[in-house]
């Protein structure tokens, strides 16, 4: 557990697998390893342990809904969704449960079961962190069924709530204090990274690996872009790793010209062996899409100089929308509020503005391309963008195995569709808030 709390998930994991080696009857030690499993992205060890657990605890509910989630992360949807519904035929667990399947799978909903949803998020006695759920959930299923005014007032009510819970929590965690920081994360990098010169730098790189990450805001087709590259035989997808912000949390400069508190080598180094620790074996490429990290394009740059860096890029409407109708498994704070939403995005291009700006060197992946010319923009992608050789297994990204932890684990396991594009029309009387926030970045 210490390992654990300092976030030494790669010593933490070979600690409990000793532990469970020693006495695999320990349903807590299984169920350490497969939380661990989780945070590294090594889904299908997880899921191994999480099913140990089950047969020695088979009454601990918690663990089946691991499963469940466990089995959609890894494209298994109608096999988790099947899981969730098993688990709603319990009295205790059937809210929960039915919020989970609505959430994965809105038009598989019944008539019934909407019902009993929407008279459940009106009930006094179901707790806030479930209706809150219900409320998501069943705005998804009334979109689905075309029912776009209703639809937009359970997320509204959802994210009004998720906001007020968001806010009355601990000072740092709450949604204005999350949103002024990171504005003042962009102003401090851009100060002490500044664009002109940029390129001036004769800090040493790690030139014998060229990692690809993925970079830009949630809801924007991160993900897409990545189950693209890990379909290649020759690339290892993290998904949204944490590494490098947690290890450039408090190394940057306090001034422009001052030094960074560690060489950039040796944090480069131990970016790597933390990428090792979560599945990279050391040969080939990989993806990190740890979106926060477009803060860091300048560091990422000047530690990789062969990094390929791709920014995720969609009409900024549609992103910010596609964030606001979504609940999130964790973090995510300043996205609960369209006034927020629309700040957070114009900090964040502000950044990429600035990075431009330096000529770091990113390449615009835009959604709308991926989604008008799947094939050609696919090849682009792979030979030209990435510089990797042309693999035809990415065409059918979708039926690759590996594990999807984000929101967009159910959409990214089909064809690439067109169905979010300009979703955000069918609300557009009601987003006046987002287009204020945005300012000229609306269009």
């Amino acid at each position: 557990m210490i390992d654990i709390r300092r976030g030494a998930l790669g010593a933490a994991r070979a600690r409990l697998a000793r532990v469970v080696r020693l006495d695999p009857r320990l349903p807590h030690a299984w169920r350490n390893l497969a939380a661990v499993c989780q945070d590294l992205g090594l889904w299908p060890e997880a899921v191994v342990a999480l099913r140990r657990a089950a047969a020695l605890d088979p009454g601990d509910v918690e663990i089946r809904f691991a499963l469940a989630a466990g089995a959609i992360a890894l494209g298994r949807t109608a096999v988790g969704v099947k899981a969730y519904r098993a688990i709603a035929e319990e009295p205790a667990q059937r809210l929960r449960a039915l919020a989970r399947v609505a959430l994965v799978d809105p038009s598989g909903v019944s008539a019934s079961e909407a019902a009993e949803i929407e008279s459940a998020t009106a009930a006094g006695a179901t707790p806030d962190e479930t209706r809150i759920a219900l409320l998501f959930a069943l705005g998804a299923v009334r979109e689905a069924r075309g029912l776009y005014g209703p639809a937009f007032a359970a997320f509204d009510a959802g994210n009004r709530l998720e906001r007020q819970r968001l806010a009355s929590g601990p000072p740092d965690g709450r949604p204005a204090a999350v949103l002024a920081a990171h504005a003042m994360a962009v102003r401090h990098i851009a100060a002490v990274m500044p664009a002109s010169g940029f390129e001036a730098s004769d800090t040493p790189g790690v030139t014998g690996v060229a990692p690809i990450f993925v970079v830009g805001m949630p809801r924007s087709g991160s993900t897409l872009i990545e189950q693209i590259l890990a379909a290649h035989q020759d690339v290892t997808g993290l998904g949204e790793t944490a590494i490098l912000p947690r290890l450039l949390e408090r190394a940057y400069p306090e001034r422009p010209g001052g030094p960074f508190a560690a060489p950039l080598h040796d944090i480069a180094q131990a970016y790597l062996a933390a990428v090792r620790d979560r599945g990279w074996s050391g040969r080939g490429r990989f993806v990190d899409k740890t979106l926060e990290n477009y803060l860091h394009v300048g560091v990422i740059r000047r530690m990789f100089p062969r990094a390929v860096i791709l920014h995720s890029v969609r009409d900024p409407i549609d992103t910010c929308f596609a964030c606001w109708r979504q609940l999130f498994n964790r973090g995510a704070e300043t996205l609960y509020d369209l006034s927020d939403i629309g700040a957070e995005y114009v900090a964040y291009a502000r950044m990429m503005a600035h990075w431009r700006a330096a000529g770091v060197g990113m390449i615009d992946v835009a959604l709308e391309a991926l989604v008008a010319e799947p094939e050609r923009q696919i090849r682009w992608l792979i030979t030209q963008a990435s510089g990797l050789a042309w693999d035809p297994a990415c065409l059918t990204f979708w039926k690759d195995g590996r594990a999807v932890r984000t929101a967009s684990a159910a959409q990214v396991r089909q064809p690439i569709s067109a169905a979010g594009v300009g979703r955000w029309r069918r609300y557009e009387d009601r987003l006046r808030p987002l287009f204020e926030a945005l300012g000229p970045l609306a269009g």
